[in-house]
Parts: structure tokens; sequence; C-alpha cells
């Protein structure tokens, strides 16, 4: 089976995240391959209900760590509006690009080796932030010398070595509803507070960390005091220390009116991917295996390379294919850098193998790391 064979099986079998039937046919097939490659195979269910697939290779001493998901942001019944399209060296399709081309290299690289020292962890819910397999990827990184994601990669086939992590926030405002035209001054408008509170909210973005009120909703009528009203934010940052800035500037929120009250709930949900001595020594490792020029970039999206981040093993992210238009009905990808990208897997893995510098699952670990929850 070609690489171009088995993105099309894969991109074939829709796989969005709430549908479990979906994203479990996809990594049937996965773990069949990764089987046959000489990996142990095991399916764990997260703490949602959520399918992950293991598959553990070698002697699991200290072993690389290899992320990837087999959902998709598309719903059931994309895929027959825009059916799998090869034109010339460019696929399109609902996932090829994120990231199901990333998966084909997994196995791709994988079947060229001999036992490597390697664990493959691939869940069915990064789409929606992996709230049910997060747990278990930060088992597996602690266990592991390092993190390689095969999300898809940057630009001019960047490597992403700096994420920006993220906050997640609620707040609900409680009034008291009245008649506005007979008891106007006994009510507490929920939704007039709300309104001070975002302008408070949105002021606390400060240059490349930003925080951006998602969903506003609020009242019952216009001819109610709205007793009740609510708005969903996030904050993205570059570093830790930003991201506890901003939530101590969240909980210090207090309300204009007296009379209403606030609730706010939320917090830290991924703590950046930061860019260390270790993650350097990756990139030049990554790069002494190609045979084009290797350039990095940071993104302000999060991945769960946050997650392997977070545990304080040195993460390097964006191995997938070149391409582009991840969840757009631009997607595509470059069919020629499945097969090439794979092989620069392969070649990175067969080098660590001997990178004793990386030996040690814990030994480039901060004695003290933030959580990523």
């Amino acid at each position: 089976m070609t690489t171009t064979d088995l993105l099309r099986r894969l991109v074939e079998l829709e796989s969005p995240s709430d549908d479990h039937f979906g994203c479990l046919a996809v990594q049937d097939v996965l773990g069949d391959l990764l089987r046959q490659a000489g990996g142990r195979v095991e399916r764990v269910t997260g703490t949602t209900g959520t399918p992950v697939l293991i598959a553990r290779f070698g002697a699991q001493r200290a072993p690389a760590l290899l992320l990837g998901h087999v959902d998709t942001v598309w719903p059931k019944g994309t895929l027959a509006e825009r059916p799998f399209t090869v034109d010339g060296d460019v696929a399109t399709g609902p996932g090829c690009f994120d990231m199901k081309a990333g998966l084909v290299q997994i196995v791709t690289a994988l079947a060229a080796l001999d036992q490597p020292d390697v664990t493959v962890l691939l869940n069915a819910d990064e789409e929606l932030g992996s709230p049910g397999s997060q747990d278990l990827i930060m088992r597996e990184a602690e266990r592991s010398r390092c993190a390689m994601v095969l999300e898809p990669c940057g630009p001019g086939g960047a490597l992403k070595t700096r994420r920006k992590g993220i906050g997640m926030y609620t707040l609900e405002v409680a009034g008291r509803a009245t008649h506005p035209g007979l008891d106007f001054a006994a009510g507490v408008n929920a939704v007039v507070e709300l309104a001070h509170q975002v302008t408070e909210i949105a002021a606390l973005t400060d240059g490349e960390t930003t925080v951006n009120v998602g969903r506003i909703t609020g009242g019952t009528g216009r001819n109610v005091v709205a007793e009740r009203a609510t708005a969903l934010f996030e904050s993205r940052f570059w570093t830790a220390e930003e991201g506890a800035e901003v939530d101590r500037a969240v909980r210090r929120l207090r309300a204009v009116d007296p009379r209403a009250s606030l609730t706010i709930s939320g917090g830290v949900h991924k703590a950046p991917m930061e860019r260390g001595p270790v993650v350097a020594a990756l990139v030049e490792l990554a790069d002494s295996c190609a045979d084009w020029p290797i350039t990095e970039m940071a993104v302000g999206g999060v991945s769960d390379g946050n997650v392997t981040a977070a545990a304080g093993v040195p993460t390097i992210d964006g191995l997938g294919a070149a391409g582009g238009g991840a969840h757009s009905v631009d997607e595509h990808v470059v069919l020629s850098d499945i097969p090439r990208r794979g092989a620069w897997l392969a070649a990175m893995l067969e080098r660590l193998e001997g990178e004793q510098w990386l030996s040690s699952p814990s030994a480039h670990r901060p004695t003290t790391r933030t959580g990523a929850g």
C-alpha cells in the first residue's frame, strides 16, 4: 500500500471528534499497521470515554513519544461534499492535512525501523482540547525522553518549537429581574454589568498576550431587566508567568453595580510550549537528518505538544507534511512530502537511539513544572 493509498483510506473513514465509532475505525487501521511494524498495541479509554491507541516499540527504557490525533473538525457527511481527490502532487479532502498525513508518516517511519525505543499515542479528542486524553498523554510523557508531534508543519515546512498557552474562562453575572416599565430602579441588569466586565477583560490584552471574548449571552427579552448574563473568553500567552498574570487579573474582577454578583470559573487550560536548550538541540538533530534546510517558528495555537512540554519533556511539533488550509474548505496536503518526511522521522528516531545526552526521561526536566490543566 502506498502512502497515498493509506491516506485515502484514512480520509475516507470520517472521524469527527464526537464520533467514537469513526475514530475507532481509523485507530483500527493504524493499530493493525503498527502491529505489523512490530508494535505492542493497546487501546485504553480516556476519562471522558474517548478511545486512545498506544503502541510500544523496543525496550521502552527511555522512549521517544510520537503524538498524533485521529479526530478531525469535519462533521460526518463532509466527505460526500468534498471527497478525497488527487490532482498531481496535491490531495484534498477533510482531515488530509490536519492530521491524517501525519498519521501516515508515523506508520511509514516505524515500518522502516527495527524496534526503535518509541511509544506512539493516538488520541481522538485533540480538536476538542484533549479533555479525556490529556492525563494519559501526561503519563506517557513523564516516562519519555522527548516528544515529537506530527501536527502539520508551518509555512515552508517549518517545525513548531514554541506554542502559546491558553486559559479558558466563563464569567457568569447574576442580577435581579424586574419589569422595566413598572420597577426599573429595583432591577439589576446582568447584561449591562457584563458589558462593563467585557470591557475590563478585553483591556487585559497586552502586546502578544491576548484575551479574546468569544461569546456573550444574557437576558430573556427586551421587556425584562436581565437577571443573568454569561461571557466565554480565553487568554493566550508565551510564558507561564504571562498566563498567571492574566489569571490573577481575572480573579480581581469586581462588579461595577454592587448589587450584582460575579462567578468566574476556569483557568489555565494548557501551559505554553517553550523553547529551551534541549529543544534547540533536537532541532539541530532534525536538521542533520534532513536533506533540506530545517526552519522553525512560534505559533499561537495549542496542541498536545503543550501537554508534553508542561510535563518538562523536550518537545518539537509540526513534523507533519506540507500543505495548508487546516480547518477550511481549502485543506490540502503535498503527497510527495509524506514519504519524504516519514523517512526523515525514521532517521531522527534512529539517531536518537545513540544520543546519550537525551537518554533519561528526567535528565532535562525542571525540578518544578507548570501543570497543563
